[in-house]
């Protein structure tokens, strides 16, 4: 009897263990990977891997490898040196206390760790190198005029620790590694062109470099007691010499640095299992989607995103910056708001990996205090908002001078909260919705409905404010159309949870007197009396069409006015930038025009896009690579306004595609074969049941479920398409459709009929 009553304990316990791990586990990893033996995902993988015929010479040619924090940039820094960049993307200054006049770009500034060099004998000639992204690997072998190296090197995915082993040749022994810390300040004070620079802003206090046995240890103190530290080991055994590294941080005084990195090191010394572990890490985030394209170029530009998103942030990481793990000189070095931070976060949602919002979303909530003192101290008792730019405090205030002056940016907040909710729509998770993004959405709109003033017919508008990168307005359409989406979203979130809001009246009343969007003949204006009549890379003015939908093309009203717009905004082309492209691309998917889209993406690789998929501007920016991925899953499937559309905007030249366990609104998990030109098989997964709405172009062909029984649907047209409407799902149900002229077999290694010997990296395309 005891041993039962024990043997019952044990189980119930271990219940209850399996119950908490599952609510803790991000959303995302409790759905099921793919099923084993659907996809090869060696062998597909391998076709996404980067290659290098030569070494690059620069942080945009270089080999990036990444954990979510810590990273490295591998590329040569002359023609006997091979460089690793050394970056951790927390670590920044803290200096606002000893220099409150100066600005936080300076005060609170990403600072750069700095970079080892590996001397080779001879002059370096040539390489072959890949990286292998499904492993998170590079390997290669660099060939100098003495002999040859080989190497492999990789960021632990769960240790903080980089690792770069070194093969020597005879001839070619390449020993001599080299630590060159980064210069203690802010990369945007060595820029020339800033006019905001302030004064008697000396450098970190020097570096102390000691060793601890083996060890060495490269400690950086900062002027507020904090401090980072580099620690490292180099071993030497027969030929093959090994490097491994790891940085500490300290923010504010309280913390050993050192210590941190060091047990790192020594942890992953003592781990015989870290490189499979680091293996399985990557195998299983790869493994929650799948793309396949038809075009080499695009399909493994668009795995190497998913692959640099992992590599920059992670579920217990900090916010992506404008950088991630990999450092380099930039006026930049913190978060943006007012597009950035946006389109870097934009395509998680789609490829399945909720999670790699939650450092985002668990900001805006544990640094909510700093975004309500980001607003004037009249408004704090229920508004919130966010200037355009802070650091991981979120703390970048609006003042009254500046809202009184139109030289303010008040939407900024509620656009970043557009992405939030999808983790909702995305997700259902309803308690998240109540307890913390319907909360933070008031504050956001609350600030936006202090600015209103009534004019004499009752309605409502906007005072002056800044529609980012280009002009002041009254009216700005960035914010208006911020405000209408903030709105009914509200109005929205209070009927189906029920929330009986007091103020859910006044929303409805500011909503139906609110200003009318400003148009003109050129289509959507900046703002009232304010056109756009000059080069303007910033789709500020038009995010009521894209990513909002108020305006839409399925409003058949409105097809004409978006056309105007879009071809407006476009025709001035001089300013135009990488986002710009991503932005068109993202609109004509909205459109349903597939090979508009295509068109502007791949002008976008065509003139922008550098060697290892990262961007550049004045510096690099994280966001532009990924918002591209967006737009290439926009392409391939889109869920708004409760419909979900299969492969609504495929380019002509696509006669196959396929994808598998993409997510959509409502929570559903869509998989879809597109063989000939022709929609053949769809399957969706329901997470959480209910309503499915779903559009395609198949004609003849059959609904199933796995659950049996007959599945009751509604029929209808919309435009050229079959709109398919299921009123209920049951959770962890999965509906088929099947195309009658299906032949039941499905590839996802099927051969590329575009760019088929394209590889990213440095190569002979």
């Amino acid at each position: 009897m005891q041993f039962n009553h024990l043997t019952k304990h044990i189980a119930k316990t271990l219940k209850w263990c399996f119950i908490v791990l599952v609510f803790l586990l991000p959303v995302s990893w409790c759905a099921a990977q793919i099923p084993v033996g659907e996809v090869n995902w060696p062998a597909f993988m391998a076709r996404q891997n980067l290659k290098w015929d030569n070494i690059g010479n620069d942080y945009y040619s270089g080999v990036i490898l990444g954990n979510g924090l810590l990273g490295t940039n591998i590329y040569k820094e002359n023609d006997s040196l091979i460089r690793f960049d050394i970056g951790r993307s927390d670590v920044v200054d803290h200096r606002e206390k000893l220099m409150p006049s100066a600005g936080k770009l300076y005060t609170q500034s990403r600072l750069p760790i700095g970079y080892f060099t590996l001397k080779t004998s001879g002059k370096i000639t040539g390489a072959k190198i890949e990286l292998d992204i499904y492993n998170a690997e590079a390997k290669g072998t660099i060939f100098t005029t003495k002999g040859e190296i080989a190497f492999t090197a990789f960021v632990q995915a769960d240790q903080n620790v980089i690792s770069v082993s070194v093969k020597k040749g005879k001839q070619e022994p390449a020993s001599q590694w080299k630590w060159n810390p980064g210069k203690s300040i802010s990369p945007r004070y060595l820029q020339s062109y800033p006019t905001d620079k302030p004064v008697n802003y000396p450098e970190n206090p020097p570096v102390k470099i000691r060793t601890e046995k083996e060890y060495t240890l490269a400690n950086q103190a900062l002027f507020n007691g904090g401090g980072y530290t580099t620690v490292y080991k180099v071993t030497d055994v027969k030929d093959i010499a090994r490097l491994m590294v790891s940085v500490g941080y300290d923010g504010d005084g309280t913390k050993d640095e050192s210590a941190e990195a060091l047990n790192s090191l020594k942890k992953f010394e003592a781990d015989g299992k870290s490189l499979a572990a680091h293996r399985n890490w990557w195998h299983h985030y790869y493994q929650q989607s799948f793309i396949a394209l038809p075009d080499k170029r695009m399909e493994n530009f668009y795995w190497i995103q998913l692959y640099k998103l992992a590599s920059v942030t992670r579920a217990d990481k900090p916010i992506a910056d404008l950088m991630g793990p990999w450092t380099t000189a930039t006026p930049w070095p913190a978060i943006w708001w007012n597009l950035n931070t946006q389109l870097t976060y934009s395509p998680i949602f789609t490829a399945n990996h909720l999670e790699l919002g939650e450092p985002l979303f668990k900001s805006l909530n544990e640094q909510q205090q700093h975004l309500i003192d980001n607003v004037p101290v009249k408004w704090r008792s229920n508004a919130a908002a966010i200037g355009r730019s802070s650091s991981y405090d979120l703390v970048s205030p609006i003042t009254e001078a500046e809202i009184a002056k139109g030289t303010a940016e008040p939407a900024n907040l509620t656009w970043m909260l557009y992405y939030y909710y999808q983790y909702y729509t995305y997700s259902k998770d309803a308690q998240t919705l109540r307890a913390k993004i319907y909360p933070l959405l008031k504050k956001s709109a609350n600030f936006l409905i202090y600015l209103l003033k009534q004019d004499e017919k009752g309605i409502y508008h906007l005072p002056l404010s800044y529609s980012p990168e280009y002009k002041s307005a009254e009216d700005a359409n960035y914010t208006l159309a911020s405000l209408s989406w903030a709105l009914q979203t509200l109005i929205k979130i209070n009927q189906e949870q029920q929330l009986k809001d007091p103020d859910a009246d006044k929303w409805d009343l500011i909503l139906k007197n609110l200003a009318a969007f400003p148009v003109g003949d050129s289509g959507f204006l900046i703002g009232k009396d304010v056109p756009l009549n000059s080069s303007h890379r910033h789709y500020s003015h038009l995010l009521m069409i894209y990513p909002y939908a108020l305006v839409n093309w399925e409003q058949s009203e409105n097809r004409e006015l978006i056309n105007r717009s879009l071809s407006n905004w476009l025709s001035y082309k001089n300013a135009l930038a990488g986002f710009s492209f991503t932005g068109a691309a993202s609109i004509y998917a909205s459109m349903g025009n597939g090979d508009m889209a295509y068109k502007w993406l791949n002008e976008l690789f065509d003139r922008f896009m550098q060697a290892n998929t990262l961007y550049r501007e004045s510096g690099p920016v994280i966001e532009t690579p990924l918002a591209a991925a967006t737009a290439i899953q926009e392409m391939l499937i889109q869920s708004w306004g409760n419909k979900i559309r299969v492969f609504p905007s495929v380019p002509s030249s696509w006669k196959t595609a396929s994808f598998k366990q993409l997510r959509t609104e409502g929570a559903f998990l869509v998989s879809a074969d597109r063989q000939n030109g022709q929609t053949k098989n769809i399957k969706i997964q329901s997470l959480k049941g209910g309503a499915l709405t779903l559009v395609c172009d198949m004609d003849k062909f059959t609904v199933t479920s796995d659950k049996g029984g007959k599945v009751n649907y509604q029929l209808s047209k919309e435009d050229s398409k079959v709109k398919i409407e299921i009123k209920k799902t049951k959770i962890g149900e999965t509906v088929q459709l099947v195309s009658a002229s299906f032949d039941g077999k499905l590839k996802t290694l099927f051969p590329y009929s575009i760019r088929q010997n394209w590889f990213w990296g440095l190569n002979k395309k």
